[in-house]
């Protein structure tokens, strides 16, 4: 068995000044700083074996931090863990960005594989498919440790509010956009199967917030929206940085 300890990137310049934060990027605040310090602290027992963070820099910051506990694990940067591209409404005011791109709406298109995406941005398709291959290396990497006889796996994960999302959302199942927030660095648990091809993932712990950092947008249920909606399917076969193997 494995545990995958998924972990948003604490507080940001961006985040306080509710600017829409996807490929645009901004350093973490004080209080980022400190959210992403007490989250090193309640992580600091958990027996890490490897790590996985998004190149962008608020992730790479929040992900050293964590990992001052953990001096013995080197962190894999995968692009597939990169926050969702906004196009020209990036490093906008955040209520342009959501009177352009509805999240009830929008949303479950990107879930759908439809929406084509804003202006100057990527489409849901590309993006899934990044999303996929770094979660598919994830599990690759977990499969390959137990055949060698690895029996127990503790992984970090550092990512993005809507890739962690995104992920949830499609590997657990679109309820949980009726649960609590994702807060800045915000702890969320999953167990898998390593043998199982999907990871038979088991939902232990939902955005645990050990700082209460909370989150520095509107809170609304629109769980509704997503009735009906079929996600498209994990494509587990092609993991980040493997190559293909000769059949």
């Amino acid at each position: 068995m494995a545990r995958i300890y998924f972990v948003r990137h604490g507080r940001t310049v961006l985040n306080e000044q509710r600017r829409t934060q996807g490929r645009s990027d901004s350093p973490l605040t004080p209080e980022g700083r400190v959210g992403a310090e007490i989250c090193r602290d309640y992580l600091a027992e958990v027996p890490f074996t490897r790590a996985y963070f998004s190149p962008q820099g608020r992730v790479q910051e929040t992900g050293g931090i964590l990992l001052q506990a953990h001096p013995g694990v080197e962190p894999v940067n995968l692009t597939g863990l990169r926050e969702y591209n906004y196009g020209i409404y990036d490093g906008g005011p955040d209520p342009v960005m959501h009177a352009a791109l509805p999240a009830e709406q929008h949303l479950p298109a990107v879930l759908a594989g439809v929406h084509p995406g804003a202006p100057d941005g990527i489409t849901a398709r590309e993006y899934l498919a990044d999303v996929d291959a770094a979660l598919a290396r994830i599990l690759a990497d977990l499969r390959a440790a137990a055949a060698s006889g690895q029996t127990v796996d503790n992984v970090l994960v550092v990512s993005h509010g809507m890739t962690l999302m995104t992920i949830m959302a499609r590997w657990v199942g679109p309820e949980i956009y009726a649960m609590a927030p994702m807060a800045n660095c915000a702890v969320t648990t999953v167990e898998v199967t390593p043998a199982a091809v999907d990871g038979a993932p088991r939902l232990l712990a939902w955005a645990e917030d050990p700082g209460n950092q909370g989150v520095t947008y509107p809170v609304r249920d629109f769980s509704s929206a997503f009735v009906g909606v079929v996600p498209v399917p994990i494509d587990w076969e092609h993991p980040e940085g493997v190559a293909a193997q000769d059949s």
